[in-house]
């Protein structure tokens, strides 16, 4: 016995052995062929599971789309004027200091003016003693005593007078400069006792309560525009504020040589953040419309056309299925479609290159989606046909 193991011993061995390893093999294809049947009932190579590609999506909701226009303008004031004398003399006192608010007629500027008021006194008694003698002869007149050639005189006389009173009154007047409106004055750039003339620069005053902001279109754009029409206005000064306002008026003639038209648009600016002279860039926001969107990035661009990949559900689970759709306007991340979509349906926003029509989807935001819109869960998915 002793010599036939030593004989056969390690021939027996190894035949052993070989014997186990096919034991294992086949235990193992066994095994398979239960897990590939237990798959084929939603393990996890059933589609949607453990072969489906993670995504996320995001439903098509309504949101506000306006037909855009974009320009840019420059803020104006309601009113604006530089405060300048009307004749050639001396200023006497300036009423008024860099950054002051004033009333409308409030006194600005009183220029030397003791000649002029000389004069006014001096036309003032002419008058007084005009009007005085036409009383008296229209009295001999009623009486019979005067004729009618001298009260016409006399009248002749008095009429004079009072328009030399009223010319003197008027050239007084010039001489102290009033607030037409009231507003903010700018910087004062002149002094007391400075010589100056009509257009010499004294001052600004601006009404900047309101703003006029003025921007050029082009004429193809005219459509677009009409007064009422929303805008929204920004500048740089103000990085993180929107100023809204509405179109006040479209010019009657386009520029024959840049093809434009200017639009003006009017800003509240009760705060007075906005400044005569700021350049604004313009948004125009007409024809408001609710309209189905989705957000830009689920939308694929081939051969002109545009395509997204709509999450349906199916027995197995949830599959991809590529749709056409027509967009609009876009406009904040999100593209207005105008075909192909219906409210509620759950679009890939995620992962939407490596899609296939008709590939198993795994959702990872589902929660999101549910919210996002009214329909139906992410796990309970109508079909589609």
């Amino acid at each position: 016995m002793g010599g036939l193991f030593k004989k056969y011993g390690f021939a027996a061995i190894v035949a052993g052995a070989l014997a186990a390893m096919a034991l294992v093999v086949a235990g193992k294809s066994v095994f398979g062929g239960v897990g590939a049947l237990i798959g084929g009932q939603g393990g996890p190579s059933a589609p949607g599971a453990g072969m489906a590609t993670g995504v996320n999506v995001a439903a098509a909701t309504p949101h506000l789309f306006t037909d855009g226009v974009q320009a840019i303008g420059t803020a104006q004031a309601r009113e604006s004027i530089i405060i300048t004398p009307k004749v050639a003399d001396t200023i006497r006192v300036i009423r008024f200091d860099s950054g002051d608010r004033v009333r409308a007629g409030q006194v600005l500027v009183e220029m030397s003016s003791v000649e002029q008021i000389a004069s006014v006194a001096e036309a003032r008694a002419a008058n007084e003693a005009a009007q005085e003698e036409l009383r008296r002869f229209q009295e001999l007149y009623d009486r019979g005593f005067a004729s009618q050639a001298r009260i016409d005189a006399v009248r002749a006389a008095a009429d004079a007078a009072r328009a030399r009173l009223n010319a003197g009154d008027s050239r007084a007047a010039d001489r102290t400069l009033r607030a037409p409106f009231a507003g903010v004055v700018g910087l004062r750039t002149a002094s007391p006792g400075q010589y100056v003339t009509p257009g010499t620069q004294i001052g600004t005053l601006d009404d900047i309560a309101e703003i006029k902001l003025d921007f050029d279109v082009t004429e193809t754009q005219i459509a677009r525009l009409a007064p009422g029409v929303a805008i929204i206005a920004r500048t740089a000064a103000f990085p993180d504020r929107t100023f809204q306002g509405t179109i006040d008026h479209v010019d009657t003639r386009v520029n024959p040589a840049t093809r434009t038209v200017r639009v003006r648009a009017v800003l509240p600016n009760a705060d007075e953040a906005l400044r005569a002279g700021m350049l604004m860039t313009v948004d125009v926001r007409s024809n408001p419309r609710e309209a189905l969107s989705v957000p830009e990035i689920a939308i694929l661009e081939q051969a002109g056309a545009s395509y997204v990949y709509r999450v349906n559900s199916s027995e197995n689970g949830h599959v991809a299925e590529r749709v056409a759709v027509t967009t609009g306007q876009r406009a904040g991340g999100a593209a207005e479609i105008l075909s192909g979509l219906t409210a509620g349906d759950l679009v890939v926003i995620e992962g939407v290159q490596s899609m296939r029509p008709g590939a198993p989807v795994h959702i990872n935001n589902a929660a999101a989606a549910d919210g996002g819109a009214p329909s139906p869960a992410a796990g309970e998915l109508r079909p589609r046909g």
